[in-house]
């Protein structure tokens, strides 16, 4: 238990500084990889959750589909950047006040595993038998994932499938506008 809370609290701990680094960040490619790197971060989070379908999401989607598709983007920014200073308390105060908020409201949640807390009252026994006797499929996540919330998984992967051909779309779209918009300046100093 020792072990397992000073796991968390290292994670923890590399979150907040990948935020506070985020803050600090001037230059949009290192926005992109802090934001990537807090993606992995955040699934061994879900790891030590025994989350690992979550994890997989977060590393797959988070870490590695985002950030492909900033840096793809990436192809289209002007390549110097503006220089803005703007000031970032205000913000940075609404995020501590927020997660005081959350960890506040976390001291009402039930201990993680505890076998009394309500979930595994109510929910996990009907799925552990359910799994077994009325769908026949014996790994439990199976059964939840593509059973009991089939239509929600389907509805997720068309959300991801969706956002995946936009951006592409628009980074086609926005390519050729570039190349126009490139045709049409050279018309310019050439005339």
């Amino acid at each position: 238990m020792i072990s397992e809370l000073m796991i968390n609290a290292f994670l923890v701990s590399i979150m907040l500084a990948i935020g506070i680094a985020l803050l600090k960040s001037r230059s949009v490619i290192y926005t992109v990889l802090l934001t990537s790197a807090y993606s992995l971060v955040a699934a061994l989070m879900f790891i030590t959750l025994d989350a690992v379908d979550v994890a997989f999401t977060e590393a797959s989607v988070g870490a590695g589909i985002s950030t492909v598709l900033f840096l793809a983007a990436m192809a289209f920014l002007p390549k110097k950047e503006e220089q803005t200073v703007n000031n970032q308390a205000f913000p940075a105060v609404i995020c501590l006040v927020l997660g005081g908020v959350l960890i506040w409201c976390s001291y009402d949640l039930p201990e993680i595993g505890l076998a009394t807390s309500p979930i595994h009252q109510h929910i996990v026994p009907e799925y552990i038998l359910g799994s077994r006797d009325d769908i026949g499929i014996p790994n439990i996540v199976t059964s939840v994932l593509a059973s009991y919330r089939g239509y929600d998984t389907f509805g997720e992967t068309i959300v991801v499938f969706t956002a995946g051909i936009a951006v592409l779309a628009i980074l086609k779209n926005n390519k050729k506008t570039l190349n126009k918009i490139k045709s049409q300046k050279k018309v310019v100093k050439n005339g």
